[in-house]
């Protein structure tokens, strides 16, 4: 037939001729929109084959991991991971490839990734299978969680603070006296606790009185016996007295039976009487106003 007698063939001719349909030309286009669509992706993103060979990168990658294009491609995907992980890591990759799906790696778990100069970064990584004329393919989203880490650290910490500060609280009541008021009972590690606070109060006011007041412990044993008397011998080595207040009958009866000497420790039944001997230590006494006694 002759196109050039059919307008009609004539313009189907030159469509055909102009459209992709699986030839070298077209596939090019392909491989250019897929490389096009991974360098808008705000993620570092790693392509790898079923040998784990890493077969395409974005600039993101290059950005994150201080590596260029060249030193990567090629090169197992493994270059990439720490050297503490590298064992394990082709295992799970044939995992993977046994099952392929769209999900994140080492859900719960932190993950980290290797940067050029050798310090490890830490990522989340989502996987994804990909189907090509090489076979199957794994895209991997890897995205810098540095940030979120140490603000995950710093809200940890601070509740870790404040979980102290209400197990142990150390409060300064007059310039001069710190004041610890003991509730509950008093294991070993809130006597660390305890012992650790009351010292550092003790140095950053430089106060010469603490008190202990442990009226709201409700039984004192051995042991509670013991950590009491270990932190006011601690907090005398730094200069400073100790007074003992909320001593009750029954914990004066038990001490007593236990065979605990605390004759060398200022104690007081109250935190009122208490804070009056601190006052008396510091030279200073409470009057009512107008001066009478």
């Amino acid at each position: 037939m002759n196109h050039e007698s059919d307008p009609a063939a004539s313009q189907k001719h030159r469509m055909a001729s102009t459209q992709p349909s699986g030839d070298v030309n077209g596939q090019t286009d392909v491989g250019r929109l897929s490389r096009d669509l991974l360098e808008t992706a705000p993620d570092a993103m790693v392509v790898t084959d079923q040998n784990g060979e890493i077969v395409l990168v974005n600039s993101q990658t290059e950005k994150l991991l201080d590596y260029t294009r060249e030193e990567m491609l090629g090169r197992p995907v493994e270059m990439l991971v720490p050297g503490r992980f590298r064992g394990r890591h082709s295992d799970y990759r044939k995992g993977y490839l046994e099952a392929p799906r769209v999900r994140s790696m080492g859900a719960s778990l932190v993950l980290f990734a290797l940067h050029q100069n050798g310090h490890e970064i830490p990522v989340e990584i989502s996987l994804s299978p990909l189907r090509s004329e090489r076979g199957m393919l794994v895209v991997s989203s890897i995205r810098d969680v540095t940030e979120r880490r140490l603000a995950e650290e710093r809200i940890q910490k601070q509740a870790q603070e404040i979980l102290e500060m209400a197990t142990v609280p150390v409060v300064q009541v007059w310039e001069g006296v710190v004041l610890v008021p003991l509730i509950g009972m008093l294991d070993s590690q809130r006597a660390q606790q305890l012992m650790e606070r009351l010292l550092e109060r003790v140095s950053e006011t430089a106060s010469p009185v603490a008190l202990l007041d442990i009226t709201g412990v409700p039984t004192v044993d051995t042991q509670t016996a013991q950590h009491l008397i270990e932190t006011i011998s601690a907090v005398r080595l730094l200069g400073s007295e100790v007074i003992l207040t909320g001593v009750r009958p029954a914990i004066a009866q038990t001490l007593v039976h236990l065979g605990i000497d605390l004759s060398a420790v200022l104690t007081r039944s109250s935190l009122t009487a208490g804070l009056r001997v601190a006052l008396g230590l510091l030279n200073l006494s409470v009057v009512p106003k107008g001066g009478a006694r």
